[in-house]
C-alpha cells in the first residue's frame, strides 16, 4: 500500500492497516530505520502497572496463589497404576 506525503511531512496510515493493527487517534507510533529503509510500528505499553492496575479490585484480599487455582480450575491427579 501506498500513500502520499504532505508539505508538512504528514502520512495518512491506510484505514485497512489501522483497523488490522489497531491504531487509533492518539496512539504513537515510532520509525525504525533500518538497512531496508523505514519501518513504522504502533507502539505497545508493556507495564506491569497498567495491567495490575485493571486486577486490584478483583486481587484485593486474595493472594496469587488463589487467583492461579481459580483460573486453572480443579486438579485432578490420576491414580498409579498397580503393578
Amino acid at each position: 500500500m501506498s500513500t502520499l506525503v504532505t508539505t508538512k511531512g504528514q502520512v495518512t496510515i491506510p484505514k485497512k492497516l489501522r483497523d488490522r493493527y489497531g491504531i487509533r487517534a492518539g496512539a504513537l507510533i515510532d520509525f525504525v530505520v533500518g538497512p531496508d529503509g523505514i519501518q513504522l510500528r504502533k507502539v505497545v505499553k508493556r507495564e506491569g502497572k497498567g495491567v495490575l492496575g485493571c486486577l486490584k479490585n478483583k486481587l484485593s484480599g486474595h493472594s496469587i496463589s488463589a487467583l492461579l487455582d481459580d483460573l486453572r480450575g480443579e486438579v485432578v491427579v490420576p491414580k498409579k497404576p498397580k503393578s
